[in-house]
């Protein structure tokens, strides 16, 4: 074997030695680049929860204040209701008084026997 093929067969050993490391260079990276975009697919998952929850929060929110405004509504109906019944007492008391007044009137008016 002369030099000159010694030197180009460590040419190309060389030569094969750097693509072989350009090669792993590019795997890493690739390897790098998977983990991160599995990272981020994680972290977008999480923050997808996240505001699923927090939508579910603000349902929740929303159907408990339809619920207050029902109950609220609910009490003050009741209370027109009591105060209705109040004022119907009332003019039944006044009503009765002046029933047994008038009777009244009327037992003075009757002759007596």
């Amino acid at each position: 074997m002369s030099m000159q093929d010694s030197f180009n067969e460590n040419d190309g050993v060389l030569n094969a030695k750097g693509h072989m490391a350009a090669i792993s260079q590019r795997n890493q990276q690739i390897a790098q680049q998977k983990e991160h975009a599995a990272a981020i697919r994680k972290q977008t998952a999480e923050l997808e929860k996240a505001n699923r929850i927090e939508a579910d929060r603000t349902k929740i929110e929303q159907q408990r204040l339809v619920i207050e405004q029902q109950r609220l509504k609910a009490e003050d109906a009741d209370r027109e209701m009591r105060r209705h019944q109040a004022e119907q007492v009332k003019q039944l008391r006044n009503l009765m008084a002046d029933s047994f007044a008038a009777l009244e009137r009327l037992e003075k008016l009757r002759p007596a026997n």
